[in-house]
């Protein structure tokens, strides 16, 4: 009886010194945690919430808080838990990193408070303030998405297709902490691509992007100016007519001193700039390039498909190919050049040519009049003593409001843009790929069968196991 006894004061005295061992030991894991915080995803979503380098750097230098309000509704947008694992992340990179989560629902009074001060009127927005610095930034700027058929509703599905949140996230954290602004002057009067124009051929999707980036594009009537000044990137996109001498001495002088510009010049237009180029080590070639080695079916011969680019800062994060609707050949003079260093961006494969009988129905290459390939529609060029930088691309479509969203035009163009500008740390930020949840889509007698394995079998099953577990017991 006695040894009974002693033997439950020394069972129930080891049960009582494990709970108090445990506990000790989650309130200790607590206290390290508060202390020492890090985080840790080993699932396959990782990638979405790892920073990069460039944001790393950035984020160490700062020497004053940055403060992020995220307005979301963590019942409706699929946005909120990514920001927020993403936010978490900025913040184990820098103390100096604030969030506040801020429900609409929940959180009324909290939030008529600070939308008043913070000045913001749509759900689903997240504001970034240095100081009295603010910057507003909206679901579309953090995050693309497609649209899908409902089959059950018959309405709209909105899923997302690019998390992009870390790109605005550290432009806007830059934009702040420097609120000089960068401008992009488009060149007007010879029947070029217009900034405002929201038609096909229009380019108010690249202005709206490069506002993002905190680039303000706006036009630029040489022919009344005596020096192109405040312009931290010249834009001449698609001319159809000439420009006059005194327009093209304008920007020989605004290169020559240091300027940046991006160059688009369609096919079959003479713009008066192709003497102007080769000063530049650039040729425009007088041609169509064609590439049957990425041919679409039913596309036109002249709808250029391109994937082979260059290890450089503009083109080493497109992950899709560029799309040009109709472009002309732009190579390299010299390739040894010193003075103005060279070098192509976009290629076709071995396979595409130079067109030059344009007018010709059916595209066929011949050795002795057209130029054979690989032949390149891209081409920048740098000067290190006078920091002049040039792109030019042998097509303007691809920037327009039609082509802007396909493949990897839209990223190509502002990564030119802010390679330009000497902004390659937007350059190596990239949008994340989401990936796209496999759907099962079961007919009528295959649903049937489902449900009658799901809600009769298993169960049944289950059952069946304990009846004849309990009769061998018995037995």
């Amino acid at each position: 009886m006695r040894k009974q006894f002693i033997r439950r004061i020394t069972f129930g005295a080891n049960v009582a010194f494990s709970i108090v061992l445990v506990f000790a030991l989650v309130v200790m894991a607590n206290w390290i945690a508060k202390k020492y915080p890090k985080s840790y995803d080993f699932v396959q979503t990782s990638d979405l919430y790892k920073i990069s380098d460039k944001t790393k750097n950035i984020l160490k230098s700062l020497n004053q808080d940055v403060e992020f309000y995220v307005f979301s509704n963590p019942q409706d947008s699929e946005l909120y838990s990514k920001i927020q694992r993403l936010l978490k992340a900025y913040n184990s990179a820098s103390s100096k990193v604030k969030f506040t989560m801020v429900d609409p629902v929940r959180d009324i009074d909290k939030v008529r408070i600070l939308a008043r001060d913070l000045n913001v009127e749509e759900p689903d927005t997240v504001v970034v303030k240095i100081g009295e610095n603010k910057k507003v930034l909206t679901e579309m700027d953090m995050a693309d998405f497609k649209f899908r058929h409902n089959d059950y509703t018959g309405g709209q599905i909105k899923e997302m297709k690019q998390f992009k949140a870390e790109q605005a996230f550290t432009s806007a954290i830059l934009e702040l902490i420097n609120p000089k602004k960068i401008y992009a002057k488009f060149t007007v009067k010879h029947g070029e691509r217009n900034i405002f124009g929201y038609k096909d051929n229009g380019m108010s999707e690249a202005k709206r992007y490069l506002l993002r980036d905190n680039i303000t594009a706006e036009p630029i009537e040489l022919i009344s100016l005596t020096e192109i000044t405040n312009c931290d990137v010249l834009v001449v996109a698609g001319p159809t007519r000439k420009f006059l001498p005194h327009e093209v001495n304008l920007i020989r002088h605004y290169i020559n001193n240091g300027g940046r510009a991006m160059i688009m010049l369609d096919p079959e237009v003479q713009s008066g700039l192709e003497s102007l180029l080769k000063e530049y080590n650039i040729k425009i070639g007088n041609d169509i390039v064609v590439d049957p080695e990425r041919q679409m079916p039913y596309a036109s011969p002249m709808q250029l498909i391109i994937g082979l680019y260059a290890d450089h800062p503009i083109t080493k994060n497109l992950k899709t190919f560029t799309i040009f609707p109709i472009a002309r050949s732009v190579s390299i003079i010299n390739e040894d050049n010193k003075v103005y260093r060279a070098r192509a961006l976009a290629v076709t494969s071995g396979r595409g040519w130079g067109e030059t009988d344009t007018d010709s129905e059916k595209f066929k290459f011949d050795l002795k009049t057209d130029n054979e390939g690989p032949i390149s529609v891209a081409v920048i060029v740098e000067n290190n003593k006078t920091g002049m930088r040039l792109a030019v691309f042998g097509d303007a479509d691809f920037a327009s409001n039609r082509d802007f969203g396909k493949g990897a035009n839209k990223d190509f163009f502002l990564n030119t843009i802010n390679w330009l500008v000497k902004r390659e740390v937007l350059i190596s930020i990239g949008p994340k790929t989401i990936a796209e949840m496999k759907r099962l889509n079961f007919n009528a007698s295959q649903l049937k069968i489902v449900t009658i394995v799901v809600i009769v079998a298993v169960p049944l099953s289950s059952v069946i196991a304990g009846f004849f577990v309990y009769l061998r017991r018995k037995q």
